[in-house]
């Protein structure tokens, strides 16, 4: 489909423990940060602005003012259906609908302060298609389009520092000339009553293509330097590109604060961002770690100084809260001077030489700060937590959900993708936990039953990168099932990975440096929708995740500019292996069924099953990877137990054995 792209993230990895190939370089830019722009929650814009009345807004509660322009092109000829269209109350549709378009699956409105009298939006998805996938160009207006929405006069002659601030609701596809590396959506100034825009800003270029910016987005553009003092503004707001849609609402024209600093994305840094020992290159972020895994963990920020006053004394402070108790605070050097409208980098505002390891199993809160003589901001909490048996590059956030259904034309079945825990410690492994998406949203859709998710675990050294994917030789654990609807029901799949008759887990050993968690997953050509949930708490570190899209035969080490694929909830089951024996009990289900097996594998005309020492009868059937049941019996467990086969097609199967709640499944190969 022309409006489904890939695009991946141009890294390459570094990490002397791992000996990976550079990961696959894609050609594409690399997104850039939006000048001076920055995004912001509705609690944010009160804090920067108090009771403040703006010079200048519009909330279009009477629709689009009559003294506004609203104009644009179709496959670059004027068309009047090309235009930003109003959603009131009255209109039809109204402002309970978002877009309309053939590719946007919530169909949500945007979410403004406002929205209950009216928004704006330009639907470009819509007027190309009519909302009928596949019917590229056939609607009103084809595609690519420019729509140009252009404020009356606003005299700012007695405001010579001000800012522009509106709420936003935009999904990415192409900008201009159809090109992905850009965005489709720009602000532009006029100080010569429309006459010429000289002065433009590009928005939203660190948004993914196929992804959206939350659908109350606050956009604070620093616009004194293009209008301030001036008597004859007006401001265009531009769509340039082709699909998907751009909403706007709650327009205002404030004053600039003496005093104010703010987070921001720095050259293509976060605005915050937390680093993990036992060195900060590279180590992966765990979100859940056990207490013998602690490691050193250090913090930096970007902040702007977007005031018009210089801030004498700037610092980094990090609050470590354990029950909500405060028990630590960690912070940077202190920078004497921030000069208005400079930044203070991660350079300058770090803890690299105060990096804070847990002591204790607990879950913690970070709070990032900035403070100055005159001001302080502060960030959103991030928890972070250590256990006795759980690690995890997740943050216990579920932001999106990603898998072998997220794109048929790029995933397939046989997709992969990988997280990668790191060690500084031997520990035993008793089992994973992978949580599915349970949605359904168009973030996190639900799962079917019916898929099959493969796990397999192996030692650092194993990715051969790009093509080469995996060396089976270095496999150190191994789990399958085909997804059921107590598995959709609960949100995870548990593997066991302890040994039938020990019952010990599997030993890590350091000397490895750490471990991937693999799924390969299969949805049955789309048939069993396959999803697993995705944290974009903190971007992963470089070579701490990457996924095999089978339909494209690479591996990528994300999507461009996003975090949709980032830290996944793969949770290893883990014990020191010093104290074995005193975690044993860590959730491992013993059951009679993982000891049946199945021989010859590969065969031609009969299976042998053993059933050991279990008893009773089972459920045994045999299955394609389309999902379709071939053979179907129910069997008396004995020590051997044969099923004919030789009526199969060549090929790969699935032997699924099941009694009551206990389910063991097994790959048979016929020749």
């Amino acid at each position: 489909m022309k409006k489904f792209t890939l695009l991946t993230i141009a890294t390459s990895l570094s990490l002397s423990v791992f000996a990976q190939n550079a990961e696959r370089t894609a050609p594409n830019v690399k997104m850039m940060d939006d000048g001076l722009v920055r995004h912001l929650t509705q609690q944010q814009v009160q804090d920067m602005y108090g009771s403040e009345t703006p010079i200048w807004s519009e909330d279009f509660a009477s629709g689009i003012p009559s003294t506004w322009l609203n104009f644009g092109t179709a496959n670059l000829v004027s068309d009047t259906d090309a235009v930003w269209e109003y959603r009131g109350t009255l209109t039809t549709p109204n402002n309970t609908v978002g877009s309309r378009g053939a590719y946007f699956s919530s169909q949500a409105p945007m979410n403004s302060a406002t929205a209950a009298n009216g928004f704006v939006i330009f639907d470009s998805d819509f007027i190309d298609n009519a909302g009928v996938a596949g019917n590229f160009g056939n609607g009103i207006a084809p595609s690519p389009h420019v729509a140009e929405l252009i404020t009356d006069m606003i005299d700012l002659s007695s405001n010579a520092i001000v800012d522009l601030s509106f709420t936003q609701y935009y999904r990415r596809f192409a900008g201009p000339a159809g090109s992905q590396a850009v965005p489709a959506t720009y602000v532009d100034f006029s100080v010569d009553g429309g006459a010429t825009f000289p002065y433009s800003v590009t928005l939203n270029s660190g948004i993914a293509v196929n992804s959206s910016t939350a659908d109350n987005d606050i956009v604070n553009v620093i616009a004194g330097s293009y209008v301030g003092g001036q008597d004859s503004v007006k401001i265009r707001f531009r769509f340039d590109g082709d699909y998907y849609f751009w909403s706007i609402d709650d327009i205002q024209i404030v004053g600039t604060p003496a005093n104010r600093m703010n987070f921001t994305n720095w050259q293509g840094a976060p605005a915050q961002d937390i680093l993990y020992g036992p060195s900060a290159t590279g180590s992966a972020k765990m979100g859940h770690m056990t207490l013998k895994q602690a490691r050193g963990i250090s913090f930096d920020v970007n902040a702007v100084n977007s005031g018009t006053q210089d801030q004498a004394n700037v610092k980094l402070d990090v609050q470590v809260f354990d029950g909500g108790s405060l028990i630590q605070t960690v912070s940077s050097a202190t920078k004497a001077l921030l000069a208005a409208g400079d930044t203070a980098t991660f350079n300058d505002l770090n803890t690299y030489a105060t990096a804070w390891t847990p002591s204790a199993n607990g879950t913690y809160d970070l709070v990032y700060s900035v403070k100055s003589d005159s001001v302080s901001i502060f960030s959103d909490t991030t928890s972070l937590f250590v256990t006795d048996s759980t690690m995890s590059m997740d943050f216990g956030s579920w932001d999106n959900s990603i898998g072998a259904s997220s794109n048929t034309t790029q995933w397939g079945d046989g997709s992969q993708m990988y997280n990668r825990h790191d060690l500084i410690d031997d520990e035993l492994l008793f089992g994973v936990k992978v949580y599915l998406s349970s949605g359904p949203t168009s973030n996190n859709p639900s799962t079917v039953a019916g898929g099959i998710l493969e796990l397999s675990v192996y030692d650092s050294s194993a990715y051969g990168g790009n093509t080469s994917g995996w060396d089976a030789n270095k496999l150190v654990g191994y789990g399958q099932k085909v997804i059921d609807a107590q598995d959709v029901a609960q949100g995870f799949v548990r593997f066991d990975l302890t040994d039938a008759t020990s019952g010990r887990g599997i030993d890590l050993d350091l000397s490895k440096g750490a471990y991937m968690y693999n799924l390969t997953m299969y949805d049955n050509q789309g048939v069993n929708p396959l999803y697993i949930r995705n944290d974009q708490t903190w971007g992963k570190a470089g070579g701490s995740g990457s996924m095999y899209l089978a339909a494209l035969g690479n591996w990528y080490s994300g999507y461009s500019g996003g975090r949709s694929f980032n830290n996944l909830w793969i949770r290893g089951l883990n014990c020191p292996a010093t104290s074995a024996a005193a975690c044993m009990s860590a959730g491992v289900d013993e059951e009679s069924i993982e000891a049946i097996t199945i021989s010859p594998n590969p065969a031609s005309d009969y299976v042998s099953l053993d059933f050991g020492l279990a008893v009773g009868n089972y459920n045994v059937s045999i299955v394609d990877l389309t999902g379709k049941v071939m053979k179907y019996e129910t069997i008396r467990a004995a020590a051997d137990v044969t099923m004919y086969v030789g009526d199969l097609n060549v090929g790969m199967y699935l032997v699924r054995i099941q009694k009551g709640d206990s389910v063991k499944t097994s790959k048979l190969s016929i020749l």
